[in-house]
């Protein structure tokens, strides 16, 4: 006997990277200004990417924009900090917009303190840069006992017009509150980034994130022998390309993600059927 695998069609879930509710300034009930990143996606060139929007603080990468700057060797030397790459998230507003102000919430630990490497933000009007404007560095940004777990607001006297924005960092050096010892750690962490505009005339920010099928094309672990076909199983198709569960007796799947999401629906849409 050989049981074909339910069709996981969708497991929509809230997963925004750098999204959240519009900060906003209220004048006669209207907001004039907002948080423009709202339900928008980065890209990076980094090759290491997760994230869901949350800014509360977590110890570990449940919750946070995450990319990666480089290889950690565990050397002496910095833990190959000097091999690292400068890493950025990048987004696209859609269209020219006039950046007033940007928030950085970043990652941090419970008993320590991070000098945040080479951090940059730049806003271009091309999404090669040809244009490039400097809002803020190039800066190591160091975290003390007052400005722990706070933004990183970076003010602009005269606002910036502008389509793209990229936020770069190579990695986080990390000061242990208790005792003498400090380490290079090669990820990027970011709770939030805000990007605080003039809201046009009638324009609303989403009230909700978007969901998306956040199963489609990730392959779970099975616990039992391999199945056939196993990529059909989150392929988002709903036809008769089935997976087949190689195992009698107790047989389930997993579906592992590095970050935490709320789920709001889990969707199976092909029915179970056997065969001799």
């Amino acid at each position: 006997m050989r049981q074909l695998f339910r069709r996981i069609t969708t497991i929509s879930a809230t997963c925004a990277l750098a999204v959240s509710a519009a900060a906003a300034v209220a004048v006669a009930a209207e907001p004039t200004t907002g948080n423009i990143l709202t339900g928008k996606l980065p890209t990076t060139n980094s090759t290491h990417l997760i994230g869901d929007g949350d800014t509360g603080f977590g110890p570990t990468d449940s919750n946070i924009t995450k990319i990666i700057a480089g290889e950690e060797n565990g050397s002496a030397e910095n833990n190959g900090y000097a091999s690292w790459d400068d890493v950025y998230l990048q987004y696209d507003f859609g269209e020219p917009r006039e950046i007033h102000s940007i928030n950085l919430y970043r990652n941090g630990y419970a008993n320590a303190l991070n000098t945040f490497k080479r951090i940059k933000v730049e806003a271009s009007s091309n999404e090669d840069y040809s244009d490039t404007n400097v809002l803020f560095g190039t800066a190591d940004v160091e975290e003390t006992a007052a400005t722990k777990l706070a933004a990183q607001t970076i003010n602009l006297t005269t606002p910036v017009t502008a389509r793209y924005v990229r936020i770069w960092q190579k990695g986080h050096c990390i000061q242990n509150m208790n005792s003498s010892w400090k380490g290079y750690g090669n990820g990027v962490g970011l709770r939030e980034i805000e990007v605080i505009d003039k809201l046009k005339d009638g324009e609303t920010l989403p009230d909700a994130q978007e969901t998306r099928n956040i199963a489609l094309g990730k392959l779970p672990y099975v616990y039992g022998l391999d199945p056939t076909n196993i990529a059909a199983i989150s392929d988002g198709k709903q036809d008769d390309n089935y997976a087949v569960h190689n195992s009698t007796g107790e047989r389930w799947l997993q579906f592992e993600y590095k970050n935490r999401y709320r789920i709001h629906e889990v969707s199976s849409r092909a029915p179970i059927r056997w065969s001799a």
